[in-house]
């Protein structure tokens, strides 16, 4: 049986993030702040019946993935399809976050090539994966995914629909195609109201 539904997690709050510090593959480790907003995902999914945990290999991201996989007492499965979108040496660690859809100068991928990466992490997920599965990743990355699932042509728009939050929580479920069912269900949502 595949994977039936996917659990997509942005990565915590890093200091990078607090800063506007644009971390690419640096290893930034979670704030207090994002290890609370890490468990705090972790305790609404500690019911539900996980059968895998994937990760992006960058510690951030790892981070938050151990933090998830630890109440279904899982190992990590790092997916380098996952990484963060590869920005050039040359801005990483500099202050001003970019995106690869609006500032697609500062990166030595394309979005096209972005999009293609997070369709197969998508199609590795749903086969290797019986049951359901977390996946923790980065904000660009996880847009890409999602806007390919929602069949948007991102490309031709030159801006985000979606804006995935630090340790926010979205949900496909793979049926003949993921659906997105759940998008940027975090902690502090509705202390904005």
């Amino acid at each position: 049986m595949p994977a039936e539904y996917i659990f997509i997690v942005r990565h915590g709050e890093t200091k990078a993030n607090k800063k506007g510090i644009e971390a690419g593959t640096l290893d930034y480790p979670l704030t207090k702040t994002g290890v609370k907003d890490a468990q705090f995902i972790a305790k609404a999914l500690r019911k539900v019946k996980i059968n895998a945990v994937y990760s992006s290999p960058v510690f951030r991201a790892y981070e938050t993935a151990k933090i998830l996989a630890q109440p279904h007492n899982l190992k990590i499965k790092i997916l380098k399809e996952l990484t963060e979108a590869k920005l050039k040496s040359e801005y990483v660690g500099k202050e001003g976050r970019h995106h690869i859809l609006t500032e697609p100068e500062v990166y030595s991928e394309t979005n096209d090539e972005l999009l293609d990466r997070t369709k197969k992490a998508i199609e590795i997920v749903t086969k290797e994966a019986f049951g359901n599965a977390i996946v923790v990743s980065h904000g660009d990355v996880i847009n890409a995914l999602l806007e390919g699932v929602v069949e948007r042509k991102v490309s031709a728009e030159k801006y985000y629909v979606l804006n995935t939050d630090p340790a926010a929580l979205s949900i496909l479920k793979i049926k003949e195609r993921p659906i997105l069912i759940l998008y940027n269900f975090y902690r502090k949502m509705f202390s904005e109201f």
